[in-house]
Order: structure tokens, then sequence, then C-alpha cells
């Protein structure tokens, strides 16, 4: 594994729109779940040539709703990276003056396929 780049944290942000929220203003759990899911997916390419899944979930918590034009972050670290596994935790944060409220946070599954790992060696 000494050739894999082990950067463990990403960040990315996103403004909840118009066209993403229900007629409460909050936004719609798929989105939100579709946004986790592409970042997750974001996060793990450097793994790329190792991954021999799709990302699978794990865990997801939805904590809190998030509103027309929230500002929202997404940021993933690394949980676990064996020979077989790559877990990701994904986070949804609203900042809020000076206050982080957690909106969801989710753990996705990547398979790696030991031969490339072996390899990497």
């Amino acid at each position: 594994m000494k050739n894999i780049n082990l950067n463990s944290n990403n960040k990315n942000h996103f403004t909840v729109d118009i066209s993403q929220i229900n007629n409460s203003k909050a936004l719609l759990p798929y989105i939100l779940f579709k946004k986790m899911e592409q970042f997750a997916v974001f996060a793990a390419l450097p793994y790329q040539e190792h991954i021999s899944s799709k990302p699978t979930l794990s865990k997801l918590n939805i904590l809190k709703n998030a509103f027309l034009n929230d500002k929202l972050q997404i940021k993933s670290s690394v949980k676990k990276l064996n020979l077989n596994e790559l877990q990701l935790s994904v986070e949804v944060i609203k900042n809020t003056n000076d206050n982080n409220d957690i909106i969801c946070n989710a753990l996705f599954c990547f398979s790696l396929s030991e031969i490339n790992m072996n390899q990497a060696s």
C-alpha cells in the first residue's frame, strides 16, 4: 500500500437551490444522499485503481433538515483501509454563525481488489 496517496480529508461546498427542495423548502433526502454518494466516489479517487465495487451505504444518519439557500459543507475521512476494504465517513455540515450543525453523516464502503493491492505494496 506504499504507493497509495493517503489523502484522508476532503471537503466540498454547495448551496441548496430551488430545484433541490420540497414544498416546505427543505432539501429533498434523495438529493442529500446523491450528493454524499457522489462525494464519496470523488473522495475515493486516489484509490480508484484498487476499487473493485461501487460504493455501498453501510450507515446513514439524517439528523436535521437543510433548507433553501443553506450553505452546506461535505467532508470525508478514511475510517478503515486494509487489503480488502475502504470505508469512508461522509459528513454534511451547515455553517451558521460560528456554529457547525451536523445535518447528516454516512459510512460508504468500497471493496478493494486484493491482487492490485498486493501489486501496490
